[in-house]
């Protein structure tokens, strides 16, 4: 481009500065200026096993600054518990310990290795031993109770709840099977920060 004088006009090619103008705009209406579309992701091949009564309990567990991870299912979030931390008896359960209970259906005795299917995290204890603790169950957080003295009984003298229903009774259901959270309790563990 030559140097310009002072004083000396330019003259602007308007035919050149209009064409760029409406290629670019052409180009935009296209499609051509925008970025592709996103490509699919692929389905994995098996659902996470996640169940919001683990999922709630590690949440708590991560606010007290334990660092872990899991599948997300009842049964990880005990294998991980009962080796890393310290196992306790239902008697010896203490506000901040984790409950598991075996929902499975039949007489076999509850076992969290093959059947836990529904965790908690102790409340409180009352005198008397009976325990309450939270739970998320059917999208919502429950106080539920077991008592360990009396795992079969479904309200005390007072009337108050024993042990709660964790599992609802179905026709399929053999005889045996247990429905109430005394009954159905396999483990306890206390989940100390490391």
């Amino acid at each position: 481009m030559p140097l310009a004088l002072p004083n000396e006009r330019h003259s602007i090619n308007w035919f050149g500065a209009l064409l760029a103008v409406a290629v670019v705009v052409g180009l935009c209406v296209l499609g051509c200026a925008s970025a592709p579309p996103p490509s699919p992701r692929p389905t994995p091949a098996v659902a996470p096993a996640g169940d919001p009564g683990a999922a709630f309990v590690e949440r708590a567990l991560r606010r007290r600054g334990l660092r872990f991870g899991t599948d997300g299912s009842v049964r990880a979030l005990w294998g991980y518990l009962s080796h890393a931390h310290h196992p306790v008896a239902l008697a010896a359960a203490r506000a901040g310990d984790v409950l598991f209970f075996d929902t499975r259906p039949g007489a076999d005795a509850p076992s969290c290795d093959s059947g836990a299917g529904r965790t908690g995290i102790v409340a409180a204890v009352a005198r008397d031993g009976r325990i309450a603790f939270v739970e998320e169950r059917d999208g919502r957080v429950r106080t539920s109770f077991a008592d360990p003295a009396n795992p079969a009984l479904r309200r005390n003298a007072r009337g108050e709840i024993a042990n709660t229903f964790l599992r609802a009774k179905a026709a399929t259901d053999p005889g045996d099977t247990r429905y109430l959270a005394g009954e159905m309790f396999c483990g306890a563990v206390r989940a100390d920060h490391r």
